[in-house]
Protein backbone atom coordinates (compact mmCIF):
# COMPACT_ATOMS: atom_id res chain seq x y z
CA UNK A 1 0.00 0.00 0.00
CA UNK A 2 2.78 2.41 0.96
CA UNK A 3 4.69 1.55 -2.22
CA UNK A 4 1.63 2.34 -4.36
CA UNK A 5 1.16 5.64 -2.56
CA UNK A 6 4.80 6.58 -3.15
CA UNK A 7 4.52 5.65 -6.83
CA UNK A 8 1.37 7.73 -7.23
CA UNK A 9 3.06 10.73 -5.62
CA UNK A 10 6.09 10.29 -7.88
CA UNK A 11 3.89 10.06 -10.99
CA UNK A 12 1.96 13.17 -9.97
CA UNK A 13 5.18 15.19 -9.82
CA UNK A 14 6.06 14.02 -13.35
CA UNK A 15 2.86 15.61 -14.67
CA UNK A 16 2.94 19.19 -16.05
CA UNK A 17 1.11 20.56 -13.00
CA UNK A 18 3.28 18.47 -10.66
CA UNK A 19 6.42 19.92 -12.21
CA UNK A 20 5.31 23.51 -11.76
CA UNK A 21 4.37 22.80 -8.14
CA UNK A 22 7.78 21.22 -7.56
CA UNK A 23 9.43 24.24 -9.17
CA UNK A 24 7.40 26.53 -6.91
CA UNK A 25 8.63 24.64 -3.85
CA UNK A 26 12.23 24.85 -5.08
CA UNK A 27 11.78 28.59 -5.62
CA UNK A 28 10.50 29.05 -2.07
CA UNK A 29 13.60 27.31 -0.76
CA UNK A 30 15.87 29.35 -3.03
CA UNK A 31 14.10 32.56 -2.05
CA UNK A 32 14.44 31.74 1.65
CA UNK A 33 18.18 31.23 1.25
CA UNK A 34 18.88 34.23 -0.98
CA UNK A 35 16.26 36.82 -0.02
CA UNK A 36 17.19 40.24 1.28
CA UNK A 37 16.90 40.30 5.06
CA UNK A 38 17.66 42.40 8.12
CA UNK A 39 19.15 41.22 11.41
CA UNK A 40 15.74 41.41 13.07
CA UNK A 41 14.11 39.00 10.63
CA UNK A 42 13.04 35.70 12.17
CA UNK A 43 12.52 32.51 10.19
CA UNK A 44 8.76 32.90 10.55
CA UNK A 45 8.76 36.49 9.26
CA UNK A 46 10.83 35.44 6.25
CA UNK A 47 8.36 32.69 5.39
CA UNK A 48 5.41 35.06 5.80
CA UNK A 49 7.05 37.63 3.51
CA UNK A 50 7.80 34.96 0.88
CA UNK A 51 4.18 33.77 0.93
CA UNK A 52 3.00 37.36 0.49
CA UNK A 53 5.37 37.91 -2.46
CA UNK A 54 4.11 34.72 -4.09
CA UNK A 55 0.46 35.69 -3.69
CA UNK A 56 1.04 39.23 -4.95
CA UNK A 57 2.70 37.90 -8.09
CA UNK A 58 0.20 35.11 -8.75
CA UNK A 59 -1.99 37.15 -11.11
CA UNK A 60 0.64 39.58 -12.38
CA UNK A 61 0.83 37.98 -15.85
CA UNK A 62 -2.86 37.74 -16.70
CA UNK A 63 -2.48 39.69 -19.93
CA UNK A 64 0.47 37.56 -21.01
CA UNK A 65 -1.47 34.39 -20.11
CA UNK A 66 -4.38 35.38 -22.33
CA UNK A 67 -2.01 36.21 -25.19
CA UNK A 68 -0.51 32.70 -25.03
CA UNK A 69 -3.94 31.05 -24.86
CA UNK A 70 -5.17 33.00 -27.89
CA UNK A 71 -2.15 32.07 -30.00
CA UNK A 72 -2.73 28.35 -29.33
CA UNK A 73 -6.52 28.52 -29.73
CA UNK A 74 -6.49 30.43 -33.04
CA UNK A 75 -3.67 28.26 -34.38
CA UNK A 76 -5.70 25.17 -33.52
CA UNK A 77 -8.84 26.62 -35.11
CA UNK A 78 -6.99 27.20 -38.39
CA UNK A 79 -5.52 23.69 -38.34
CA UNK A 80 -8.92 21.96 -37.98
CA UNK A 81 -10.53 24.14 -40.67
CA UNK A 82 -11.91 21.60 -43.19
CA UNK A 83 -10.30 23.06 -46.36
CA UNK A 84 -6.89 23.01 -44.67
CA UNK A 85 -7.55 19.39 -43.63
CA UNK A 86 -8.39 18.46 -47.23
CA UNK A 87 -5.22 20.12 -48.53
CA UNK A 88 -3.19 18.16 -45.97
CA UNK A 89 -4.76 14.91 -47.18
CA UNK A 90 -3.85 15.70 -50.77
CA UNK A 91 -0.27 16.54 -49.76
CA UNK A 92 -0.08 13.36 -47.67
CA UNK A 93 -0.81 11.28 -50.76
CA UNK A 94 2.25 12.54 -52.65
CA UNK A 95 5.12 10.49 -51.05
CA UNK A 96 5.73 6.96 -52.36
CA UNK A 97 8.25 5.88 -49.70
CA UNK A 98 9.14 6.56 -46.08
CA UNK A 99 12.08 8.85 -46.86
CA UNK A 100 10.00 11.18 -49.02
CA UNK A 101 7.19 11.07 -46.45
CA UNK A 102 9.56 11.92 -43.61
CA UNK A 103 11.16 14.87 -45.40
CA UNK A 104 7.78 16.21 -46.56
CA UNK A 105 6.38 16.08 -43.03
CA UNK A 106 9.49 17.72 -41.59
CA UNK A 107 9.49 20.60 -44.10
CA UNK A 108 5.79 21.44 -43.84
CA UNK A 109 5.72 21.11 -40.06
CA UNK A 110 8.81 23.31 -39.63
CA UNK A 111 7.40 26.11 -41.76
CA UNK A 112 3.98 25.81 -40.11
CA UNK A 113 5.72 26.15 -36.74
CA UNK A 114 7.52 29.25 -37.99
CA UNK A 115 4.14 30.79 -38.85
CA UNK A 116 2.48 29.91 -35.55
CA UNK A 117 3.42 27.37 -32.90
CA UNK A 118 -0.17 26.26 -32.23
CA UNK A 119 -0.87 25.92 -35.95
CA UNK A 120 2.39 24.02 -36.49
CA UNK A 121 1.73 21.65 -33.60
CA UNK A 122 -1.69 20.58 -34.90
CA UNK A 123 -0.80 20.64 -38.61
CA UNK A 124 2.28 18.52 -37.93
CA UNK A 125 0.26 15.96 -36.01
CA UNK A 126 -2.48 15.74 -38.63
CA UNK A 127 -0.01 15.54 -41.52
CA UNK A 128 2.07 12.83 -39.81
CA UNK A 129 -1.08 10.77 -39.34
CA UNK A 130 -2.36 11.31 -42.90
CA UNK A 131 1.01 10.49 -44.46
CA UNK A 132 1.32 7.26 -42.47
CA UNK A 133 -2.22 6.20 -43.39
CA UNK A 134 -1.59 7.02 -47.06
CA UNK A 135 1.59 4.91 -47.21
CA UNK A 136 -0.10 1.93 -45.54
CA UNK A 137 -3.18 2.14 -47.78
CA UNK A 138 -0.92 2.03 -50.88
CA UNK A 139 0.92 -1.03 -49.61
CA UNK A 140 4.13 0.80 -48.68
CA UNK A 141 5.93 0.31 -45.39
CA UNK A 142 6.01 3.16 -42.90
CA UNK A 143 7.13 4.19 -39.42
CA UNK A 144 4.45 6.08 -37.52
CA UNK A 145 6.78 7.07 -34.65
CA UNK A 146 9.38 8.59 -36.99
CA UNK A 147 6.70 10.51 -38.88
CA UNK A 148 5.20 11.73 -35.60
CA UNK A 149 8.62 12.97 -34.44
CA UNK A 150 9.04 15.01 -37.64
CA UNK A 151 5.46 16.21 -37.14
CA UNK A 152 6.64 17.64 -33.82
CA UNK A 153 9.48 19.71 -35.31
CA UNK A 154 7.36 22.86 -35.35
CA UNK A 155 7.84 23.05 -31.59
CA UNK A 156 11.63 22.88 -32.08
CA UNK A 157 11.77 25.93 -34.38
CA UNK A 158 8.77 28.03 -33.29
CA UNK A 159 10.65 30.43 -31.02
CA UNK A 160 12.52 31.76 -34.02
CA UNK A 161 9.23 32.36 -35.85
CA UNK A 162 6.28 34.74 -36.02
CA UNK A 163 4.59 33.59 -32.77
CA UNK A 164 7.77 33.67 -30.66
CA UNK A 165 6.74 34.71 -27.16
CA UNK A 166 10.02 36.21 -25.86
CA UNK A 167 10.93 38.35 -28.91
CA UNK A 168 7.35 39.54 -29.37
CA UNK A 169 7.01 40.30 -25.66
CA UNK A 170 10.08 42.55 -25.56
CA UNK A 171 8.81 44.31 -28.70
CA UNK A 172 5.63 45.40 -26.89
CA UNK A 173 5.16 48.63 -24.98
CA UNK A 174 5.14 48.25 -21.21
CA UNK A 175 6.42 44.65 -21.09
CA UNK A 176 7.62 43.46 -17.70
CA UNK A 177 11.34 43.96 -18.51
CA UNK A 178 11.03 47.38 -20.14
CA UNK A 179 12.82 49.16 -17.27
CA UNK A 180 15.86 46.93 -17.75
CA UNK A 181 16.15 46.49 -21.52
CA UNK A 182 13.70 48.94 -23.08
CA UNK A 183 11.72 47.98 -26.17
CA UNK A 184 13.47 45.72 -28.70
CA UNK A 185 11.84 45.67 -32.17
CA UNK A 186 11.54 42.38 -34.05
CA UNK A 187 13.88 43.77 -36.70
CA UNK A 188 16.66 43.16 -34.15
CA UNK A 189 15.42 39.71 -33.07
CA UNK A 190 13.16 37.64 -35.34
CA UNK A 191 14.11 39.39 -38.60
CA UNK A 192 17.78 39.83 -37.81
CA UNK A 193 20.40 38.06 -39.92
CA UNK A 194 21.47 36.30 -36.69
CA UNK A 195 18.09 34.56 -36.39
CA UNK A 196 17.53 34.01 -40.12
CA UNK A 197 20.82 32.15 -40.50
CA UNK A 198 20.51 30.11 -37.32
CA UNK A 199 16.88 29.11 -37.85
CA UNK A 200 17.52 28.22 -41.51
CA UNK A 201 20.53 26.17 -40.49
CA UNK A 202 18.58 24.41 -37.74
CA UNK A 203 15.84 23.36 -40.17
CA UNK A 204 18.51 22.06 -42.57
CA UNK A 205 20.12 20.01 -39.80
CA UNK A 206 16.72 18.54 -38.88
CA UNK A 207 16.12 17.56 -42.50
CA UNK A 208 19.49 15.82 -42.77
CA UNK A 209 18.84 13.96 -39.51
CA UNK A 210 15.34 12.96 -40.62
CA UNK A 211 16.76 11.65 -43.90
CA UNK A 212 19.31 9.48 -42.09
CA UNK A 213 16.69 8.18 -39.65
CA UNK A 214 14.33 7.27 -42.50
CA UNK A 215 17.08 5.19 -44.10
CA UNK A 216 18.07 3.37 -40.91
CA UNK A 217 14.83 2.94 -38.92
CA UNK A 218 12.60 -0.12 -38.86
CA UNK A 219 9.46 -0.07 -40.99
CA UNK A 220 6.09 -1.79 -40.70
CA UNK A 221 2.87 -2.26 -42.64
CA UNK A 222 0.69 -1.94 -39.54
CA UNK A 223 -1.77 0.90 -39.05
CA UNK A 224 -2.03 2.81 -35.76
CA UNK A 225 -5.18 3.12 -33.68
CA UNK A 226 -5.95 6.80 -33.12
CA UNK A 227 -8.87 9.05 -32.26
CA UNK A 228 -11.07 10.18 -35.17
CA UNK A 229 -10.44 13.69 -36.51
CA UNK A 230 -13.39 16.03 -36.86
CA UNK A 231 -12.54 18.87 -39.23
CA UNK A 232 -14.91 21.82 -39.12
CA UNK A 233 -16.50 23.34 -42.23
CA UNK A 234 -17.28 27.03 -42.57
CA UNK A 235 -20.85 28.12 -41.90
CA UNK A 236 -23.47 27.82 -44.65
CA UNK A 237 -25.78 30.56 -43.41
CA UNK A 238 -24.87 34.06 -42.35
CA UNK A 239 -21.56 35.85 -42.80
CA UNK A 240 -21.37 37.90 -39.64
CA UNK A 241 -18.04 36.42 -38.51
CA UNK A 242 -16.50 36.88 -41.95
CA UNK A 243 -17.69 40.49 -42.08
CA UNK A 244 -16.15 41.23 -38.69
CA UNK A 245 -12.91 39.52 -39.75
CA UNK A 246 -12.67 41.57 -42.96
CA UNK A 247 -13.31 44.74 -40.97
CA UNK A 248 -10.46 43.82 -38.61
CA UNK A 249 -8.14 43.24 -41.59
CA UNK A 250 -9.16 46.67 -42.91
CA UNK A 251 -8.31 48.22 -39.56
CA UNK A 252 -4.85 46.60 -39.69
CA UNK A 253 -4.26 47.90 -43.21
CA UNK A 254 -5.28 51.43 -42.22
CA UNK A 255 -2.88 51.20 -39.28
CA UNK A 256 -0.05 50.06 -41.55
CA UNK A 257 -0.69 52.75 -44.15
CA UNK A 258 -1.26 55.73 -41.89
CA UNK A 259 0.98 54.82 -38.95
CA UNK A 260 3.51 57.52 -38.12
CA UNK A 261 6.27 54.94 -37.86
CA UNK A 262 5.24 51.91 -39.91
CA UNK A 263 7.98 49.32 -39.36
CA UNK A 264 8.63 45.79 -38.16
CA UNK A 265 8.51 47.19 -34.64
CA UNK A 266 4.72 47.16 -34.95
CA UNK A 267 4.69 43.34 -34.79
CA UNK A 268 3.95 42.29 -31.21
CA UNK A 269 2.01 39.46 -29.57
CA UNK A 270 -1.15 41.56 -29.71
CA UNK A 271 -0.59 42.31 -33.41
CA UNK A 272 -0.15 38.60 -34.22
CA UNK A 273 -3.24 37.64 -32.20
CA UNK A 274 -5.29 40.37 -33.91
CA UNK A 275 -4.28 38.95 -37.30
CA UNK A 276 -5.03 35.35 -36.27
CA UNK A 277 -8.39 36.39 -34.81
CA UNK A 278 -9.26 38.05 -38.14
CA UNK A 279 -8.20 35.05 -40.26
CA UNK A 280 -10.18 32.55 -38.17
CA UNK A 281 -13.31 34.74 -38.36
CA UNK A 282 -12.96 34.99 -42.15
CA UNK A 283 -12.35 31.25 -42.53
CA UNK A 284 -15.41 30.07 -40.59
CA UNK A 285 -17.78 32.71 -42.01
CA UNK A 286 -20.57 32.18 -39.43
CA UNK A 287 -20.28 33.00 -35.75
CA UNK A 288 -21.62 29.57 -34.80
CA UNK A 289 -18.83 27.70 -36.61
CA UNK A 290 -16.23 30.16 -35.36
CA UNK A 291 -17.38 29.55 -31.76
CA UNK A 292 -17.31 25.77 -32.31
CA UNK A 293 -13.70 25.84 -33.58
CA UNK A 294 -12.55 28.20 -30.84
CA UNK A 295 -14.31 26.06 -28.22
CA UNK A 296 -12.38 22.99 -29.34
CA UNK A 297 -9.15 24.96 -29.28
CA UNK A 298 -9.85 26.18 -25.75
CA UNK A 299 -9.82 22.57 -24.53
CA UNK A 300 -6.18 22.32 -25.61
CA UNK A 301 -5.23 25.49 -23.71
CA UNK A 302 -6.38 24.50 -20.22
CA UNK A 303 -2.84 23.71 -19.05
CA UNK A 304 -1.70 27.25 -19.88
CA UNK A 305 -4.60 28.72 -17.89
CA UNK A 306 -3.79 26.50 -14.91
CA UNK A 307 -0.01 26.80 -14.90
CA UNK A 308 0.76 30.41 -15.85
CA UNK A 309 -0.43 31.89 -12.53
CA UNK A 310 2.07 29.63 -10.77
CA UNK A 311 4.83 30.88 -13.08
CA UNK A 312 3.76 34.45 -12.26
CA UNK A 313 3.86 33.60 -8.55
CA UNK A 314 7.40 32.28 -8.97
CA UNK A 315 8.40 35.49 -10.74
CA UNK A 316 6.84 37.62 -7.99
CA UNK A 317 8.60 35.60 -5.32
CA UNK A 318 12.00 35.82 -7.02
CA UNK A 319 11.69 39.52 -7.82
CA UNK A 320 10.31 40.87 -4.55
CA UNK A 321 12.52 38.76 -2.31
CA UNK A 322 15.73 40.00 -3.95
CA UNK A 323 16.61 36.42 -4.93
CA UNK A 324 16.50 37.38 -8.60
CA UNK A 325 19.31 39.87 -8.16
CA UNK A 326 21.31 37.41 -6.07
CA UNK A 327 20.85 34.70 -8.74
CA UNK A 328 22.06 37.01 -11.50
CA UNK A 329 25.11 37.90 -9.43
CA UNK A 330 25.77 34.20 -8.75
CA UNK A 331 25.56 33.31 -12.45
CA UNK A 332 27.80 36.23 -13.33
CA UNK A 333 30.39 35.19 -10.77
CA UNK A 334 30.45 31.58 -12.04
CA UNK A 335 31.00 32.35 -15.71
CA UNK A 336 32.59 34.96 -17.94
CA UNK A 337 31.25 37.52 -20.35
CA UNK A 338 32.42 35.41 -23.29
CA UNK A 339 30.75 32.18 -22.10
CA UNK A 340 27.52 33.72 -20.80
CA UNK A 341 25.61 33.32 -24.13
CA UNK A 342 26.33 29.57 -24.12
CA UNK A 343 25.50 29.31 -20.41
CA UNK A 344 22.19 31.05 -21.20
CA UNK A 345 21.46 28.53 -23.98
CA UNK A 346 22.34 25.49 -21.85
CA UNK A 347 20.41 26.66 -18.80
CA UNK A 348 17.36 27.60 -20.86
CA UNK A 349 17.28 24.18 -22.51
CA UNK A 350 17.46 22.54 -19.08
CA UNK A 351 14.87 24.73 -17.37
CA UNK A 352 12.44 24.12 -20.25
CA UNK A 353 12.29 20.49 -19.13
CA UNK A 354 10.87 21.73 -15.80
CA UNK A 355 8.89 24.70 -17.17
CA UNK A 356 7.38 23.47 -20.48
CA UNK A 357 6.22 26.88 -21.65
CA UNK A 358 8.19 29.48 -23.54
CA UNK A 359 6.12 32.32 -22.11
CA UNK A 360 6.20 31.04 -18.56
CA UNK A 361 9.91 30.31 -18.76
CA UNK A 362 10.65 33.79 -20.13
CA UNK A 363 8.76 35.28 -17.20
CA UNK A 364 11.05 33.37 -14.83
CA UNK A 365 14.42 33.34 -16.59
CA UNK A 366 14.17 36.52 -18.63
CA UNK A 367 14.79 38.87 -15.69
CA UNK A 368 17.81 36.85 -14.52
CA UNK A 369 19.35 36.75 -18.01
CA UNK A 370 18.77 40.41 -18.75
CA UNK A 371 19.93 41.64 -15.34
CA UNK A 372 23.24 39.87 -15.92
CA UNK A 373 23.40 41.09 -19.53
CA UNK A 374 22.84 44.66 -18.38
CA UNK A 375 25.71 44.41 -15.90
CA UNK A 376 28.06 43.19 -18.64
CA UNK A 377 26.73 45.37 -21.45
CA UNK A 378 25.77 42.39 -23.63
CA UNK A 379 23.44 42.48 -26.63
CA UNK A 380 19.86 42.15 -25.33
CA UNK A 381 18.38 41.22 -28.71
CA UNK A 382 20.79 38.35 -29.39
CA UNK A 383 20.42 37.02 -25.84
CA UNK A 384 16.64 37.05 -26.28
CA UNK A 385 17.04 34.83 -29.34
CA UNK A 386 19.56 32.59 -27.58
CA UNK A 387 16.99 32.10 -24.83
CA UNK A 388 14.46 31.25 -27.57
CA UNK A 389 16.75 28.60 -29.10
CA UNK A 390 17.32 26.90 -25.75
CA UNK A 391 13.61 26.91 -24.97
CA UNK A 392 12.56 25.41 -28.30
CA UNK A 393 15.19 22.70 -28.74
CA UNK A 394 14.43 20.81 -25.53
CA UNK A 395 10.75 20.67 -26.43
CA UNK A 396 11.82 17.56 -28.32
CA UNK A 397 12.49 15.89 -24.94
CA UNK A 398 9.50 17.44 -23.11
CA UNK A 399 6.23 15.55 -23.76
CA UNK A 400 4.01 18.35 -22.42
CA UNK A 401 3.28 19.95 -25.80
CA UNK A 402 3.34 16.57 -27.54
CA UNK A 403 0.06 15.52 -25.88
CA UNK A 404 -2.14 16.73 -28.80
CA UNK A 405 0.25 15.04 -31.25
CA UNK A 406 0.15 11.75 -29.36
CA UNK A 407 -3.63 11.86 -29.30
CA UNK A 408 -3.98 12.63 -33.02
CA UNK A 409 -1.35 10.17 -34.28
CA UNK A 410 -1.97 7.38 -31.76
CA UNK A 411 1.80 6.96 -31.27
CA UNK A 412 2.83 6.14 -27.65
CA UNK A 413 5.40 8.46 -26.07
CA UNK A 414 7.88 5.60 -25.50
CA UNK A 415 8.12 5.12 -29.28
CA UNK A 416 8.19 8.83 -30.05
CA UNK A 417 10.99 9.91 -27.70
CA UNK A 418 13.90 7.89 -29.19
CA UNK A 419 13.48 9.63 -32.55
CA UNK A 420 12.92 13.00 -30.89
CA UNK A 421 16.10 12.42 -28.88
CA UNK A 422 18.14 11.96 -32.08
CA UNK A 423 16.65 15.14 -33.56
CA UNK A 424 17.37 16.95 -30.28
CA UNK A 425 21.03 15.89 -30.26
CA UNK A 426 21.67 17.05 -33.81
CA UNK A 427 19.87 20.36 -33.24
CA UNK A 428 21.55 20.95 -29.87
CA UNK A 429 25.05 20.43 -31.29
CA UNK A 430 24.32 22.74 -34.23
CA UNK A 431 22.90 25.51 -32.02
CA UNK A 432 25.85 25.28 -29.62
CA UNK A 433 28.34 25.72 -32.47
CA UNK A 434 26.26 28.43 -34.16
CA UNK A 435 25.89 30.51 -30.99
CA UNK A 436 29.60 30.24 -30.22
CA UNK A 437 30.55 31.24 -33.75
CA UNK A 438 27.95 33.94 -34.51
CA UNK A 439 27.48 35.76 -31.18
Amino acid sequence: MKNNTAKNIFKSFLSPVGLVLLLTLMTFITGYILMDQTESDSSLSKVVRLLAYWQEGFFSLLGFTLQMIMILVFGYALAVFAPINRVLKVIAGIPKNLTAATLLTAVITSFAGILNWGFGLIVGAILARFVHESLISKGFKSNSALLASTGYLGMAVWHGGLSASAPLTVAGKGHFLVDTIGIIPVSETLFSSFNVWITSGLISVFLITAYVLSKTSLTTSDSVASNPLRPIESGKEGSLARGVGLFMILVMMVGLIFAEEASLGMITLNWVNFLLFSLVLIAYKSWERFSLAVGQGLKTSSDILIQFPFYAGILGLLSSSGALYELSQLIQSQTSKEFFPLITFFSTAFVNLLVPSGGGQWAIQGPVIMETAANWGLNFAKLTMIFAYGDQISNLLQPFWALPLLSITGVPVRKLLPYCAMLFLSGFVFLTLAIWWMY
